[in-house]
């Protein structure tokens, strides 16, 4: 009876430690064989909202891992999984291309957003995310690595109308690069809670006027509404039509 027990264990052990293999690609060479570890997840490309930043001051400074690759983690999605390329001068639509890198995650605000976290490259690379999420494979868009040709711009240049103090209107410029083809807005409250999340084609945002968005990553239940005397963070950031960060604009704003 005994040695009947501990074959079962050892059937349960090893069955945990085929299930880890297939959904974490430790042993994995690249992202097209990821993709074909896991045939019984559909593979759903260029839907998981990721960029990158890095070199910028002042917003999540960090002098040994200067590189902020951000992605949108949707509701359960889980096995958040970092690839990128050995050069730029590869087919970023080519998943073989992409090798898997073993990077540090965090969770930001609260983890409505996570990022993960690279030491500096000389040269520029593509990188790419990935998650597991209701029985998909979601690969992000390639990600252009442009941190020592196009570091980050940080900037607080930004005008904010509070002429109705809990619909504020946002208004920034483009930076030294004008490279930038979207915007993404976050609103942030005093406890580092996401209250909004938004993306425009223009250099302007109203709180919370959805005409001009053109994708919406915030809560949706309830409707984001900001509180009186309260204080609240705004930060914009400018991305390229390959993901890179060229600008990244931050002010601070109290309700009346």
């Amino acid at each position: 009876m005994k040695n009947f027990i501990l074959f079962i264990v050892f059937l349960s052990i090893v069955s945990c430690k085929k299930d880890t293999v297939k959904l974490i690609p430790d042993l994995m060479d690249n992202l097209e064989a990821y993709t074909e570890l896991n045939p019984e997840f559909r593979l759903v490309r260029d839907s998981l909202i990721a960029c990158a930043a890095g070199g910028q001051s002042q917003f999540l400074v960090d002098t040994e891992r200067p590189i902020s690759i951000f992605f949108y983690p949707e509701g359960d999605a889980m096995e958040f999984v970092y690839f990128e390329t050995d050069s730029i001068n590869v087919d970023p639509d080519d998943l073989s291309n992409f090798h898997r890198v073993v990077l540090p995650d965090e969770p930001i605000l609260n983890g409505y957003l996570r990022h993960f976290k690279r030491e500096a490259v000389d040269e520029e690379i593509w990188s790419r995310v990935t998650f597991v999420k209701d029985g998909n494979l979601h690969v992000s868009n390639p990600i252009r690595i442009k941190f020592n040709n196009i570091p980050t711009e940080y900037t607080d240049d930004l005008t904010i109308d509070q002429t109705a103090p809990l619909s504020p209107i946002f208004e920034w410029e483009d930076g030294l690069v004008a490279e930038n083809v979207i915007y993404f807005q976050i609103v942030i409250d005093q406890d580092d809670n996401l209250v909004s999340g938004t993306y425009t084609f223009e250099k302007l945002f109203q709180f919370y006027d959805l005409s001009n968005v053109v994708l919406n990553i915030s809560p949706t239940t309830p409707t984001p509404i900001l509180q009186t005397q309260r204080e609240y963070s705004f930060v914009m950031m400018g991305v390229s039509i390959d993901n890179w960060v060229n600008l990244i604009v931050e002010g601070q704003f109290d309700t009346l």
